[in-house]
């Protein structure tokens, strides 16, 4: 009995240990996810409002050291301001080589840059039993730190404030007769560190972005109307019943968006035209070919052509709208391109006048108009934005 108690409290004991280290492994792992989420956010160029600064600004300062430079919006331009990088300095791996010790009684020479207030860290090791003669860092023309007859044993280490701008010079000389022919050689390793102080670069660019954007866009259908189409009864002279002269006025309702009218006038009753269709008639095929410079089909013309020797005909045109290059006596076509008669509702007039002294003409008058109605629609475009953003360069002193 004792034996199966021990087995079973071993076994919950087991249980509960796996229990145990699944949740460690769980919470570990929840962990390392929410800091890899952390990570990979670019809080840089967020465009809402609602953001941490500090976490802005220590993400920024992230990605400067990292990658040298960053673009951000120019909207962060006060968050961008508050970034120092005064306590960082920057490290510059000058140096780190192995090399020969010098022959024929040249020195070797190593030349690096060097700012005000620049740290240099060195190491130097002569790895070979045989000496070297001197090893030797100067600023311009000053000597920094000096080592003669350096051993195997010996390994240097130090380091120096750069008083000036300056060009650092490490000379290795091992001048002997023996060595200058090439005898007993040492093998010497060189690590040079330089620590500088870094500031931050920030300039204001421009960059043309295409946003989606939904826009109110106009858009203008073409109306045609008739505004007459009438017959009329023009009597001979002779004939007292009726009158030999008839003023047809040229009516057009007062449209903002009237762009042309015509007229057409039928001078015998054989020449009549069908316009039960306001748009897909000759008259109004040959004002829209008109107002675009297109050539009106020569079946068109024929229905608009029409002729009477005994009828005479007299235009008054009561508008500054401008005549179109084609036209005939019995029709025409204006262009609106003005708007200083637009508002008058009469045009014009025709006046015809029958001179035949036996005959009676049976007339047909037709006006139409053309007008551009604006209707709105709400679509979505890539609408194109001048954005002005701030690039910073994380830069050495």
């Amino acid at each position: 009995m004792k034996i199966n108690l021990i087995l079973k409290l071993t076994f919950l004991l087991l249980i509960f240990s796996c229990k145990s280290a699944i949740k460690k492994i769980e919470t570990i792992n929840s962990k390392a996810n929410v800091s890899k989420s952390i990570i990979s956010k670019k809080l840089i160029n967020r465009s809402s409002n609602t953001f941490n600064q500090e976490e802005f600004i220590d993400s920024l300062k992230n990605e400067l050291l990292i990658n040298r430079t960053a673009t951000v919006d120019y909207s962060k331009k006060d968050l961008v301001d508050r970034i120092s990088f005064s306590n960082h300095k920057d490290t510059i791996l000058l140096a780190d080589i192995n090399v020969i010790s010098p022959t024929g009684g040249i020195p070797i020479n190593f030349y690096y840059d060097v700012k005000e207030n620049d740290q240099i860290l060195f190491e130097f090791k002569n790895n070979s039993r045989n000496k070297l003669k001197s090893f030797e860092i100067k600023e311009g023309g000053f000597s920094r730190f000096i080592k003669q007859n350096i051993g195997k044993k010996d390994n240097l280490k130090s380091s120096f404030t750069v008083t000036a701008d300056n060009t650092l010079n490490v000379e290795i000389k091992n001048d002997n007769l023996l060595k200058n022919l090439g005898l007993f050689k040492s093998d010497l390793y060189l690590k040079i560190k330089k620590l500088s102080k870094i500031s931050l670069k920030s300039d204001e660019i421009t960059d043309t972005t295409f946003t989606p954007k939904k826009i109110i866009e106009t858009r203008y259908d073409t109306i045609y109307n008739i505004e007459s189409n009438l017959k009329y009864k023009i009597t001979s002279k002779l004939n007292l019943n009726g009158s030999n002269e008839k003023i047809l006025p040229i009516l057009v309702k007062s449209k903002d968006s009237l762009i042309s009218w015509a007229y057409w006038i039928g001078l015998k009753s054989n020449d009549s035209i069908s316009f039960d269709d306001n748009k897909n008639n000759p008259l109004s095929l040959f004002a829209q070919n008109e107002l675009n410079n297109i050539k009106t089909d020569i079946s068109d013309f024929k229905q608009l052509f029409s002729t009477n020797e005994d009828l005479s005909i007299m235009f008054e045109n009561n508008t500054l709208d401008r005549r179109s290059m084609n036209f005939s006596d019995n029709y025409s076509t204006y262009i609106v391109d003005n708007n200083y008669t637009n508002n008058l509702k009469k045009k014009g007039a025709i006046k015809i006048t029958n001179n035949s002294k036996l005959y009676d003409f049976d007339i047909q008058f037709v006006v139409i108009s053309i007008s551009l109605v604006p209707s709105k629609f709400e679509v979505e475009k890539e609408v194109e934005e001048i954005k002005k953003f701030i690039k910073l360069t994380l830069v050495g002193s």
